[in-house]
Formats: C-alpha cells, sequence, structure tokens
C-alpha cells in the first residue's frame, strides 16, 4: 500500500513538473490509417524509454507507422512525439478506449514494453491486437516495483514474449512459476549508438582531453556511464576509484539526486572526472579515450553500455551476478567479478591493463534486432 501511494504521488508530480503534457492526453490528429501501437510505461530518461524512442526510429525506418501511448508525464513525451504521433494514458480506462480507437483505424499490431506494462496486455488483447512483450527487468526489481502480478499477466496473455538475455528469461519465469515455451524468444537489443567516423572519434577525444589535461598524460582511463545512481553502482565506481589512484577515472552520464550522497559518502576521489550528460558523438571520445569500461551495475538485465564500450574495442569489466552481463562478456573482452565490489573490480582492473584482449564485433545491429521483432509478428 506504501509503494502504490508512492507511485500515485510521483505521477502527480511529474504532471505538475510537465504541464506542457497535458495535449497528448487528447487523440493525437497525426495518427495512420493502420500501423503498430508502441506502449511504454516511462516518460524519464532511462534505459527504456530511450530504447523506446530509438525502437520507434528505426521502426519508422523500416517503413512501419507507430502510434506510442505513454503512461505517465514526463521530459521524454516531447521527443516520443517528434518521431511518432503520441498519445498519454493515465489509465487502463483510457487506454482502453485508446486500443478501440486504434483498432478502428486498422492497427492490429502491439509492442508492450517491459513488465510495467504487464496489466495492459489482456486489455490490449481483447481490443484484437497481437502482442509483442519486451521484459527488461530482472528479478530484484519485479520485486522492487511489486510487479509479480503484471510480470504473471504479461507472460500468459502476450503472443510473444522478448528476452534480452538467458538469466533475465530464467529469472522471470522462475519468479512467476511460468513454463518457457516456443512464445518465448531471446534477442540482445544490440546498440542504437551509431559509430562516428575515425576523424569526429579523434576530434571528441581530443575535446575531453583539451578539458581535462590530466587525461592526456598517458595515465590509464577508466570510464563508465550512465545515470548517478545507486542501482548503477556509482558509489562503487568512486570507491574503485580511490584504490587505484594511478588512474584516472571518467563517468558520463546523468547526474541524479544520488550523486552527491555518494560523493558525501564515499568522498570525491582527486582522480575522478564527472563529465555530465554527453550526446552520441562525445559518448564516441569516451569510449575510445578509455582503456576499460566498468560497469559497476548490481543489478542490470542488459544495458546498451557494454555493446557500446565493445563497438569501440574497449574491453568490459563487470560482476557476474548483476544480470546479463555474463551472456556477453568472457576473458576475450574483458573480465567478470563474482560481486559488484570496488576490491575485486581493483584488482580485474590492474589485471586487464595487463592483458591483450581480442575484441571481435559481435551483433551489435539495432536495425537487425527491430527486424527481428516484426519478424515475430508472422510466426504462428
Amino acid at each position: 500500500m506504501k509503494y502504490k501511494y508512492k507511485k500515485q504521488l510521483t505521477k502527480i508530480k511529474r504532471i505538475f513538473q510537465n504541464p506542457g503534457d497535458f495535449k497528448y492526453l487528447n487523440v493525437n490528429k497525426k495518427v495512420k490509417q493502420s500501423g503498430m501501437l508502441l506502449v511504454i510505461h516511462e516518460s524519464q530518461e532511462l534505459g527504456a524509454s530511450i530504447l523506446a524512442l530509438h525502437i520507434a526510429e528505426e521502426l519508422k525506418h523500416q517503413g512501419v507507422d507507430v502510434y506510442i501511448v505513454s503512461r505517465q508525464f514526463g521530459v521524454m513525451n516531447e521527443k516520443y512525439n517528434k518521431v511518432a504521433p503520441l498519445q498519454i494514458a493515465l489509465n487502463t480506462k483510457s487506454y482502453e478506449v485508446i486500443c478501440r480507437n486504434l483498432y478502428k483505424k486498422g492497427y492490429r499490431k502491439a509492442l508492450i514494453i517491459t513488465a510495467s506494462n504487464g496489466d495492459l496486455v489482456e486489455i490490449t488483447k481483447k481490443c484484437g491486437f497481437k502482442v509483442i512483450s519486451m521484459i527488461h527487468e530482472l528479478e530484484q526489481v519485479i520485486k522492487m516495483l511489486h510487479l509479480e502480478d503484471a510480470t504473471r499477466d504479461m507472460l500468459v496473455y502476450s503472443d510473444k514474449i522478448l528476452f534480452s538475455t538467458t538469466i533475465a528469461k530464467n529469472q522471470i519465469l522462475s519468479l512467476c512459476k511460468v513454463c518457457d515455451s516456443q512464445k518465448i524468444s531471446i534477442k540482445p537489443q544490440g546498440t542504437y549508438l551509431k559509430k562516428p567516423s575515425s576523424e569526429e572519434i579523434k576530434r571528441q577525444r581530443e575535446k575531453i582531453a583539451e578539458a581535462y589535461p590530466v587525461l592526456d598524460c598517458g595515465k590509464k582511463v577508466i570510464a563508465g556511464v550512465g545515470n548517478t545512481t545507486e542501482r548503477k553502482g556509482f558509489d562503487i565506481f568512486l570507491q574503485t576509484a580511490a584504490l587505484i589512484p594511478e588512474c584516472e577515472f571518467i563517468w558520463a552520464g546523468k547526474k541524479e539526486n544520488y550523486y552527491d550522497e555518494a560523493i558525501e559518502k564515499n568522498g570525491n576521489p582527486s582522480n575522478f572526472i564527472f563529465l555530465g550528460s554527453l550526446n552520441a558523438e562525445q559518448l564516441s571520445g569516451v569510449y575510445s579515450l578509455a582503456d576499460i569500461y566498468l560497469m559497476c551495475s548490481r543489478f542490470d538485465t542488459l544495458p546498451s553500455t557494454i555493446l557500446e564500450a565493445l563497438l569501440f574495442g574497449t574491453p568490459v569489466i563487470g560482476a557476474k551476478n548483476s544480470g546479463g552481463i555474463v551472456d556477453i562478456i568472457d576473458s576475450d573482452n574483458g573480465f567478470l567479478t563474482e560481486t559488484a565490489d570496488s576490491k575485486q573490480f581493483a584488482e580485474a582492473i590492474k589485471v586487464g591493463l595487463t592483458r591483450n584482449y581480442k575484441i571481435e564485433e559481435i551483433d551489435g545491429s539495432f536495425a537487425e534486432y527491430v527486424a527481428y521483432v516484426l519478424s515475430l509478428y508472422e510466426d504462428e
């Protein structure tokens, strides 16, 4: 009950923070005659919402008209609406009205992203849609957000389920006591980060080094990318930096409230540099500058940053028990510690810096991933 109250409070808070989103409560006049319904729960700048945005962009690129339904007010809604018509559904009743209206216009396919939307799957099916659902959450997140029932509904009512990693699939099926079946697939989402030209990468790398001359002094560079949250292990990154003063540690990402708490608790190591939020071109400089990419997440299904780092030939260090990283990282492209622990990471970095990695190009095509999602609608 306490969590439900907090959830409603957050939704109300975001309404006041984003008054411009009221216009999205109405039917979007840009709706096409037939297309695909894409449903996303989150409208903040988080992994799932950013992924949804890029999926919508790629679907459009592949000739599919999309109508996006968001369940919250938030900063991402304007970005969604620039890609495809957007409408906000704040409750299941308004969502059902949207579904029925879209069905009348010829919409028959729905892509529902994250288990947070599990409560909408049965409604979507009853409105006549074929539903493909993506579950990105690990067991810890499902429990933390009290999504057990919603996840079970998603597993039961969806026509197809797509997981990004084996560990996520196994955890969720076990948690929900649902048997494996042919309607369940596993496919990493690939990376939507486009690798710039070598000239642009060099330019971005030089810009970072110019802004922070210490990064151009021959010292090894350890990079982290992501929002500065406890789940992303920002505090562990700081602790690891303090243990290896001979290396420079750089972090790129949105500064969350937890940033100040982590700095106050762990200190601000002299070899730590916070770069703030960066665009794709700027991130290319970070990945190419780094000798090692350190993923400190306590739990994460499959962060796109792992694939991005490998795209630039940067080895990855992370923890075995953090999630789907075990499906991607091995001794050829990085190193896995037992847990997300600063001492274990520090030792892994010291060893990793002496290794010659053979990082092969992985199947990271985002266009191919979206094409695979579309193919699931054709399977009988």
